[in-house]
């Protein structure tokens, strides 16, 4: 009977798709450049294999079809304002996907170093309902479809389909947004004709006899006795798609954790490829994969599709290989902008396509991602067992996971896959910091699955990655609460300045200043090379404030040590005053 009850609420969750239920073919807009042949050509291509709505099909007539950037003016008059029309004329509820047939732009406001924005992703708010500004120096906000997984507390939420999210009509109108793109248009219809083999096969076709393809995950280190913070996150993330996908006994799964990447003695190579992600190789492709028909990889680093068309990056040469679907910045992302791998393999097992899984797991947006292949692609369309069933994980759960200490007290959840015994299930409690406290002990009742209590997030002067964990006699969980101190400190739009030469910085908190205001005492280790104001007040409700240091001529380099402080809280941040 219990096992009846848990296969309902899965389908109620996680409901099976098919083609004839949810035509998405009609809900797909593909956006072409009607002056690039090529671009026509691969449009047509997709619009008669997926049976897209000849209404769908939006034609751009570009002033320069094949410059990879445009700038934020050309942006809006030729690429924006043309789709928004395309939109409208289809009804811009309707449409869940924008797939951009084999064209360019793809680099907005294109300024060199970290001014450059992927298109693709100022498109998918293209109607600026989730954010009306340019993020910089990084997004402030999750946009709204994203699930905020806990990968080390194995702690993830159900999954939604990107028209499931739609259909509640009071949220912000996204899109998943899709290049059909490589070195030459052949790669791209590749692309297609992948996915769709792929899609009937019942997921990535392997070309070796009929073996089970490969999962590799490459981790940097094996994370289960470090924080799921920085970039030990991107390792808990691996870590916990690596379990997924062992689950399912349907691949044969090769993990890594060596420093070195696939291919790399020590590190094993990955053949039989279906499914990879890890990290790192910045403006390098090592031929370590043989990717299969209906391939999913991608690599956790800051320029894998630089050029999705080309050059010495990862994304474009895996491209080039055969991989089916990837994804990956043009420039620097920072970690939290990349592509989650666990939510992603996890809700393409659940029975997902890439277009939800990827924006499902996908942080910010108006950033610097783009997502090369087909979103309609499915490669398990009635998913694999057991998240047909829906599995159940002993999970461990804070909300919120990052705070500044001394804010509103923590949610703390313990979930078990079973429920507990007659007498109750009793967990006590340890950490290796005292930034946050918790109840000595706290018992899941008898019969029940879960318990929710509270914590405190303590003040601290830095930074604090405080590890939890949950001891019972039969279950023992994990997770990291990050304490944060009020004082974020300055930040230097550059690292050296010649002397003479004012630099505007920037002080920030790590959440707004209380009523009244906030002041913060400044001071330089060496005031005849830069100044800065004895003290600065911020005012209440804001988080940052300007200020500016005065630098002076010096004879040699020097190395200018720059404090702020509130409290016991004192970053530095250091500038070099050059002759």
């Amino acid at each position: 009977m219990r096992g009846s009850l848990c296969a309902l609420i899965f389908a109620l969750l996680f409901p099976v798709r098919t083609f004839a239920q949810y035509p998405l073919a009609s809900r797909t807009l593909v956006i072409y450049a009607v002056n690039d042949p090529d671009s026509v050509s691969i449009a047509n291509y997709y619009q008669a294999k997926r049976g897209i709505p000849s209404a769908n099909m939006c034609p751009l007539n570009l002033t320069a079809p094949n410059s990879p950037g445009v700038s934020a003016f050309d942006y809006t008059i030729s690429v924006k304002s043309p789709i928004q029309q395309c939109l409208n004329s289809v009804g811009p509820q309707n449409i869940l996907y924008l797939v951009l047939a084999y064209m360019r732009p793809y680099v907005l406001d294109p300024g060199g170093g970290l001014d450059n924005y992927a298109l693709d992703s100022y498109l998918a708010d293209i109607w600026d309902q989730y954010t009306t500004q340019n993020f910089n120096p990084f997004p402030t906000r999750n946009q709204p479809y994203y699930a905020d997984n806990q990968s080390q507390g194995d702690t993830y939420a159900p999954f939604r389909t990107l028209a499931q999210y739609r259909a509640l009509g009071t949220l912000p109108l996204i899109y998943s947004v899709w290049r059909l793109d490589g070195a030459t248009p052949a790669i791209a219809q590749g692309l297609i004709d992948n996915a769709l083999a792929a899609e009937s096969a019942g997921g990535p076709i392997s070309q070796n006899n009929g073996t089970p393809v490969s999962a590799c995950l490459d981790m940097a280190l094996d994370p289960t006795t470090s924080p799921d913070d920085g970039y030990r996150a991107a390792d808990w993330d691996l870590y916990r798609a690596a379990q997924f996908l062992s689950l399912s006994n349907s691949f044969n799964v090769i993990t890594d954790t060596q420093s070195t990447t696939f291919g790399n003695p020590p590190s094993p190579a990955c053949p039989n490829t279906g499914l990879y992600a890890g990290w790192y190789n910045y403006g390098s492709y090592n031929n370590a994969f043989s990717w299969n028909p209906g391939s999913i990889g991608w690599d956790l680093d800051s320029g894998a599709l630089f050029d999705p068309r080309g050059g010495i990056w990862w994304g474009p040469n895996a491209l080039i290989n055969g991989v089916t679907v990837t994804t990956g910045p043009n420039t620097e992302p920072y970690l939290e902008g990349l592509v989650r791998p666990s939510g992603v393999m996890l809700n393409l097992l659940q029975g997902a396509n890439v277009g939800d899984a990827f924006l499902r797991n996908t942080r910010w947006l108006k950033w610097r991602i783009m997502n090369v292949g087909d979103p309609l692609y499915t490669p398990f369309v009635r998913s694999l067992p057991p998240f047909d069933a829906g599995p159940s994980l002993d999970s461990f759960s804070f909300s919120p996971r990052e705070l500044v200490g001394g804010d509103a007290p923590v949610s703390v959840v313990i979930s078990l896959a079973s429920p507990a015994p007659a007498e109750g299930l009793t967990f006590t409690f340890s950490s290796n910091s005292s930034a946050i406290t918790l109840p000595e002990s706290i018992t899941v009742p008898g019969g029940s699955n879960s318990v929710s209590f509270l914590a405190t997030a303590n003040a601290v002067d830095y930074g604090t990655e405080a590890i939890v964990t949950a001891v019972s006699p039969s279950v023992t969980a994990s997770n990291t609460m990050v304490v944060d101190p009020l004082l974020s400190g300055i930040e230097l739009p550059v690292d050296s300045v010649q002397g003479g030469q004012p630099v505007q910085a920037t002080l920030y908190l790590n959440k707004s200043a209380p009523l009244g205001g906030l002041t913060v005492q400044l001071s330089s280790d060496t005031p005849n090379a830069a100044t800065l104001p004895g003290s600065l007040t911020v005012p209440a409700g804001l988080s940052a404030v300007n200020l500016t240091v005065t630098t002076y001529a010096v004879a040699g380099n020097t190395t200018v040590r720059l404090t702020s402080r509130y409290g016991g809280s004192a970053p530095q941040v250091t500038l070099t005053v050059t002759p």
